[in-house]
């Protein structure tokens, strides 16, 4: 009987350290019934029962875990990883862990999860601005070129229009892939039209919001630079907070302050990441500039090149900076105040 045991047990640890692991955090586990389910760092939503636990005979919610991924989408072998933390509600904190690889994990999980909608949103709301913009730029140096006044006039007022309309759809991409990335920490699917819904909603409090930490962080940055860096840094969040939370504009900057606090290095070397990510992207698309001739062909500007590669460099750019901001403010209020997962989502509903 005990060589029966000791195999299975054998069994299970083998299974466990061969078979590829996910890092989560438990949603809920109803001791009565013992079943509950698992938010996992890959962007999936997982069930379990209280018999998959390893070591523990019970679980609760906002416990971070390692587990087996099972075949019919249930979490298997699961094992504690540290105490759960004390809900905002009741006067507790959080973790106070702050993980980059998961912040950079669930942003590419999001946008895998709702790529119709980010990328399709993005496309409709700033892709085709882009294109107006960088139509309108074109002429307007040809226009200059040959002396031609039509030329430039026409070329000025495209690029302001495809500059107008691109902050319209930027703030409403952000409200909707906001929508989108909370929805999937969540393990429900939103439909583009919840999504464009949330877009129009948060336009005007979006738009606000953006010219007053613009100017605001604009004068930090001639002043100094490092002062222009910690606002931003400070700000990250308030785009989510404004969305997520209904606040106003200095409420959300205010949010955001606190939220930032103690863990201000961690944000600012994800803005390093994400501007190192930009530059390789740039160069790929000046690698690719070269390849096909540049963005100016014999002295003018090569309008196919300029049509294809702005508003492919923006799309990605707006999606994956929307989703890495919902993220970081996930990651942040799992960090100070132990906020889960529902609790993020219930703020829709």
């Amino acid at each position: 009987m005990l060589a029966i045991s000791g195999l299975a047990l054998y069994n299970r640890n083998s299974r466990w350290l061969t078979e590829g692991t996910v890092r989560g955090e438990v949603l809920t586990f109803e001791v009565a019934t013992g079943e509950g389910a698992i938010a996992g760092d890959d962007g999936v939503r997982y069930g379990f029962a209280a018999s998959d636990l390893r070591g523990a005979t019970s679980i609760e919610r906002g416990q971070r875990v390692d587990f087996v991924p099972g075949a019919d989408g249930r979490a298997q072998d699961i094992i504690a990883m540290r105490p759960a933390y004390v809900p905002a509600s009741s006067g507790g904190a959080g973790s106070g862990q702050f993980d980059f690889g998961r912040v950079i994990s669930r942003t590419f999980n999001a946008i895998k999860q709702n790529a119709a909608i980010c990328f399709g949103a993005s496309a409709l709301l700033v892709g085709v601005p882009s294109m107006l913009t960088a139509f309108g730029g074109a002429s307007f140096m040809t226009g200059a070129a040959e002396s031609s006044s039509p030329s430039v006039v026409g070329g000025v007022v495209a690029y302001l229009v495809g500059i107008v309309l691109y902050l319209i759809g930027a703030f409403m991409l952000q409200g909707m892939v906001v929508k989108a990335a909370v929805g999937g920490f969540n393990g429900k699917r939103v439909t583009f039209g919840e999504a464009f819904g949330v877009g129009v909603q948060y336009f005007l409090p979006l738009l606000g919001l953006a010219i007053v930490a613009g100017i605001a962080t604009g004068f930090a940055y001639i002043l100094l630079i490092v002062p222009g860096v910690l606002l931003s840094i400070i700000w990250s969040v308030s785009a989510a907070a404004l969305v997520m939370e209904k606040r106003g504009v200095f409420e959300s900057l205010q949010r955001s302050r606190d939220l930032t606090r103690g863990y201000r290095w961690q944000v600012f070397g994800l803005l390093v990441i994400y501007v190192i990510l930009s530059w390789i992207v740039g160069g790929a698309i000046a690698g690719l500039g070269v390849a096909t001739g540049g963005s100016f062909t014999n002295g003018s500007p090569n309008l196919a090149f300029n049509l294809i590669t702005q508003p492919l460099v923006n799309i990605l750019s707006s999606v994956v900076a929307s989703a890495g901001v919902a993220s970081l403010y996930y990651e942040l209020r799992t960090a100070k105040e132990g906020a889960g997962v529902d609790n993020l989502a219930g703020i829709f509903d």
